[in-house]
């Protein structure tokens, strides 16, 4: 499923409320939600304005939607948690950095890259190619989709965003930024696609 920012914020509603209450995934093993919008620390805009994450994702908690009870429902949310920027910090580890995925850059995000995104941090976008996680993460997915573990999918998304993207502008305020993306996880088993 797939939520754009081109919804008004009862046009998002509506859909996941169908998908939730509607829908029979009996014979689904998985469920993912992806939401691609304008956002702040808890929130997601729509056209008219912004809604708490949660009362999204809490839809498809097990009494809203039992033939999701027991499966994995995963988020992949590609929205701005704030404006402040992350200016990265030169790497010592030179080439090494770079094993899993080709290189651009030595330096990577400052903001604990090690654990997740401090809230109120920018999501960054390239205009003609898209966001940054997004390209990271359907990468990894074309490479190691079928071969790894959905936190091992995660964690080379991280890093490629963290190692392989810096933002560049004119205006040196916006120039040489960095981010890393933040996972959550809740899961209680490993997941592979098939």
């Amino acid at each position: 499923m797939f939520c754009g920012g081109r919804y008004s914020r009862e046009d998002r509603q509506r859909v996941l409320v169908t998908v939730t209450h509607q829908e029979d995934h009996s014979d689904s093993s998985c469920f993912a939600c992806i939401l691609l919008s304008h956002g702040e620390e808890g929130m997601i805009y729509g056209t008219d304005g912004a809604m708490p994450i949660k009362s999204m994702t809490s839809l498809f908690r097990g009494d809203m939607c039992k033939s999701l009870v027991g499966k994995p429902k995963l988020f992949f949310i590609q929205a701005c948690r704030g404006s402040e920027f992350d200016d990265g910090i030169q790497t010592d580890s030179g080439e090494t950095v770079c094993a899993l995925v080709k290189c651009v850059c030595a330096s990577v995000p400052i903001g604990e890259s090690d654990a997740a995104t401090l809230p109120g941090y920018y999501s960054w976008r390239n205009p003609g190619r898209g966001s940054w996680f997004v390209q990271a993460l359907c990468n990894v997915l074309n490479e190691f989709g079928k071969q790894l573990e959905i936190m091992q999918i995660l964690t080379r998304v991280n890093y490629m965003v963290a190692t392989s993207f810096e933002s560049w502008s004119e205006d040196p305020r916006f120039s040489e930024k960095k981010q890393i993306p933040c996972v959550v996880s809740m899961l209680t088993k490993e997941l592979y696609f098939n």
